[in-house]
């Protein structure tokens, strides 16, 4: 105890003793106890002094707390060494030199950057599957990535390892038998559509279902037609065989099959007006008109197949990011008027000729209009009747049933069988002229390859329908995907879509794509995988093979209202404007210029449009990026947007500049503009200005007479030796404000190319030929990198950070210099909530006033 005692007395006389000593005494007197020294980074790096005077203070307070815990004889002694501790504060702060700035080339030294080394794979790593993970080091395939690549290929494989055949089963039995039913009206009604006959609908209930339970990756959409891409695939049928019908067609497609004998050929629209089209071989029938029809169609959805499974295997998938959803939002609603158009002559019994042409709409209403006095009233009865059903079932009675019974009424088929028996025991085709669906041949269709001659005339759509249809069916699968919380392999779906399509016309299926509404009730059913759709194939097969024929006498007023009533929810997508509309002006043109494109002109044109304008905002966005002024917030080194920020307040002399956007030969104009007109300083103007006052200058030096020069001289000597102090002073204070650096903040800028380089180095120069440097701050890698690849002058004008470039902006003025370096370390990272008031008052005082920083932090604001 007594040790002790004299240990803390030692302590306290020690302390004591300093206390009449210089500091550098004070200094010395604890250096042997002192703990190593610390470096600190919190926007610049103190150096060793400054350290060891913080450890000076920290041993005087170990000390005063071991006196303190002491007996209270040591009172005396306590006092002295308090007041010794704020002696050494006070030196501290005194003594406190220039932090270090760091410029980013220093930084990267210190702190060894090192470049992250890039490897290409070789031709055998890719193939071998080592780049992707597959295989092992030395890139041979072994048996782990030959397992990995079948199961990627073959996903039904991990789905029936871990199949709940108990639970699972019962689930995709329900579902896939009401998908089913559902198949056999939708599949009549959009093959008609797509200007084909029924049975090619039924078909695609069958194999694309198949096909796609061994390849694809999505576990609940349904496979099959869809009203869309009947659309699609009905543009090249008609141009074709209903415009552009000659003997070379023929001789590529074969001669037309002589069945029954038509005493009339069919009309067409050729350049808008109606003709007779040419007999390449004989007079025409109705049945060789739909195997011209057929085969137009399997060509071009062989051929989208074929493309589909090219970008596949060269991993193509990443495609659907250029398709916006606004884009694909107003091309399927703009689509659906097209889809509701063809049917509309259905609904009231007449005949009108199909158009091939852009403002196929307008035309077609056109003759509607000239064609409603021949309407067939049998027809329009069956149609509003049908339409009234569907509605009331779908609005009202299937919500009310939901509570009861997890099935949904099939109308659909409901009407379909109630439409045939009417239309079979009524005799509405020979009593009332209504149309029929027509013969529908039982079983399956012989396979054969569609023709290939056809590739050169429906390329382009074929193309637009492989891209179009995977980006909707993989957003479909994207939904339920997202909601049942399994993953998606974007490259396997193009290739599951792309054999679907490409094996599915040697079967006479045309081109089949998801369905939202069939994939929806699969979903609302319990389906938990495509087992679901095998119990569907299983349902149409048995329709294919012996009740196909039965529906012979449906009414085709009955398949064209069922098409109507289900683009209800295309026709709601219009609330998606409105939504864009309040979110992103950009994203709400795109939706109106491709729906009104799809609507005004077609379907192809108007996705091109539509696409083409897509990737116009792009460019706009990028070209004119949002700019900003950036303001230093009190007593940090925080730099933030002064328009959002009150309190950020600017450098006097200094303009620190942000812009969020690629600098490449797009936006540098931009940026040019928006730095000259956010700083108020043109470099090329006061260029100008500069060499015309020097002009002036020269002028008047030349007016002046030498007599007249001597006696200005003589009396300017007299004058302006009392008041040269003064000039000197207010000459300081005016090139301190005067603009002399600008502070580029360039976390923002995410790429930059070759041009953009070069605009610096040019803006550069500019300026500082007006007496203003430009440094650079917060630099990514990849505008450092190209700015060494560009060959740029300066390296040294990059700084890590927005207060390190200010810093060394104000090199110059070391005045100014030392209270913002001052006042930026003295803050903490926290603001009194009943100091704010006070620092934002202070800092605007200080902007009216020009006053210096020092007088906020001796207010003793503590932000």
């Amino acid at each position: 105890m007594a040790t002790s005692s004299m240990n803390g007395h030692s302590v306290a006389v020690a302390a004591a003793s300093v206390s009449d000593q210089n500091n550098s005494a004070a200094a010395s007197l604890f250096a042997d106890s002192l703990p190593g020294s610390q470096r600190r980074i919190s926007g610049s790096l103190y150096d060793e002094e400054e350290d060891d005077l913080d450890d000076e203070e920290h041993h005087l307070n170990q000390s005063l707390s071991s006196l303190s815990s002491r007996n209270c004889h040591y009172r005396p002694l306590l006092n002295e060494g308090e007041e010794t501790r704020r002696q050494a504060g006070r030196n501290k702060d005194r003594h406190r030199r220039k932090p270090t700035i760091l410029t980013q080339t220093h930084f990267d030294a210190r702190y060894r950057f090192t470049r992250p080394k890039t490897s290409s794979l070789s031709l055998r790593q890719l193939l071998s599957g080592t780049g992707f993970g597959g295989a092992g080091n030395d890139g041979h395939c072994s048996k782990r990535c030959l397992l990995d690549c079948l199961l990627s290929l073959f996903p039904f494989i991990s789905v029936i390892r871990q199949y709940q055949w108990r639970s699972d089963l019962i689930a995709d039995t329900i579902a896939g038998l009401t998908v089913g039913i559902m198949n056999i009206p939708q599949g009549m009604a959009y093959a008609m559509l797509a200007d084909l006959p029924p049975v090619c609908g039924l078909y695609l209930g069958f194999f694309p279902l198949i096909l796609y339970f061994f390849f694809g990756t999505s576990r609940q959409v349904s496979m099959g037609t869809f009203a869309l891409s009947s659309l699609m695939v009905a543009v090249p049928v008609v141009r074709i065989v209903g415009v552009q019908l000659t003997p070379a067609l023929a001789d590529i497609l074969g001669p037309l099959p002589t069945m029954s004998i038509s005493t009339e050929a069919p009309v067409a629209i050729i350049n808008n007006a109606t003709t007779s089209l040419p007999v390449p071989h004989g007079n025409y029938t109705e049945d060789g008109l739909n195997q011209y029809r057929i085969q137009v169609a399997l060509s071009v959805t062989l051929l989208a197949g074929l493309i589909q499974i090219g970008l596949g295997l060269f991993r193509f998938g990443f495609i659907t990011i250029y398709l916006s959803t606004p884009l694909v939002s107003g091309f399927t609603t703009g689509a659906a008027f097209h889809v509701m158009t063809s049917q509309v002559p259905a609904i009231f019994g007449i005949k009108v000729p199909r158009h091939a042409s852009s403002f196929k709409l307008i035309h077609s209403y056109m003759d509607i209009i000239d064609r409603l006095p021949d309407s067939n009233p049998a027809s329009v009865i069956i149609s509003i009747v049908c339409i009234c059903l569907l509605l009331l079932f779908r609005l009202i009675i299937n919500a009310k049933l939901s509570k009861l019974c997890r099935f949904p009424v099939p109308i659909e088929l409901i009407l379909v069988v109630l439409g045939t028996s009417i239309g079979h025991f009524g005799h509405l085709h020979t009593a009332y002229a209504v149309d029929i669906v027509g013969e529908i041949p039982s079983g399956l269709r012989a396979p054969s390859m569609p023709s290939i001659g056809l590739f050169h005339l429906v390329w382009q759509d074929a193309f637009m329908l492989a891209i179009i249809m995977y980006v909707c069916t993989f957003s479909i699968c994207k939904i339920y995907a997202n909601k049942h919380g399994y993953l998606l392999d974007s490259n396997q779906e193009l290739l599951a879509s792309g054999i679907v399509n490409t094996v599915g016309p040697v079967f006479g299926c045309y081109f089949s794509a998801g369905s939202l509404s069939r994939s929806q009730v699969q979903e609302d059913m319990g389906g938990r995988t495509q087992v679901a759709s095998l119990i569907a194939a299983s349902l149409m097969i048995f329709v294919l093979l012996f009740l196909g024929p039965l529906f012979r006498e449906l009414p085709t007023a009955v398949l064209a209202c069922i098409i109507i009533v289900a683009l209800k929810g295309l026709f709601m997508q219009f609330r998606d404007a409105v939504k864009l509309y309040r979110i992103s002006k950009y994203d709400f043109s795109i939706w109106i210029v491709c729906f009104f494109g799809v609507v005004i002109l077609n379907v192809s044109y108007g996705l091109m449009l539509g696409f083409a304008y897509s990737l116009l905002t792009v460019v706009c966005r990028t070209q004119s990026p949002s700019t900003s002024i950036l303001g230093r917030l009190p007593t940090t080194d925080i730099y933030k947007d002064v328009r959002f920020y009150p309190s950020a307040a600017q450098v006097p002399g200094v303009v620190v500049f942000r812009f969020d956007g690629a600098l490449y030969f797009a936006s540098v104009d931009n940026f040019r503009y928006r730095l000259v007109k956010l700083t108020g300083f043109d470099p090329k103007l006061a260029e100008a200005q500069q060499i015309e006052q020097e002009a002036q200058h020269r002028q008047q030096q030349l007016e002046l007479s030498p007599q007249s020069l001597a006696a200005d001289d003589e009396a300017g000597s007299n004058s302006a030796a009392p008041s040269d102090t003064a000039s000197s002073s207010s000459h300081q204070t005016n090139q301190s404000t005067r603009l002399h650096h600008i502070v580029v903040e360039c976390s923002g800028i995410n790429y930059i190319d070759s041009v953009g380089a070069s605009f610096l180095r040019v803006l550069i120069a500019d300026y500082q030929r007006v007496g203003v440097s430009i440094l650079f701050a917060c630099c990514k890698h990849q505008f450092r990198r190209m700015l060494e690849r560009s060959e740029f002058a300066d390296k040294y004008s990059v700084y890590v950070s927005v207060h390190d470039a200010v810093l060394s902006a104000l090199a110059d003025y070391p005045n100014q210099r030392a209270r913002l370096a001052s006042d930026a370390r003295s803050g903490s990272s926290t603001v009194d909530t009943e100091d704010t008031a006070a620092v934002f008052e202070s800092q605007r005082l200080l902007q009216q006033t020009g006053e210096s920083r020092d007088t906020s932090s001796r207010a003793g604001l503590n932000v």
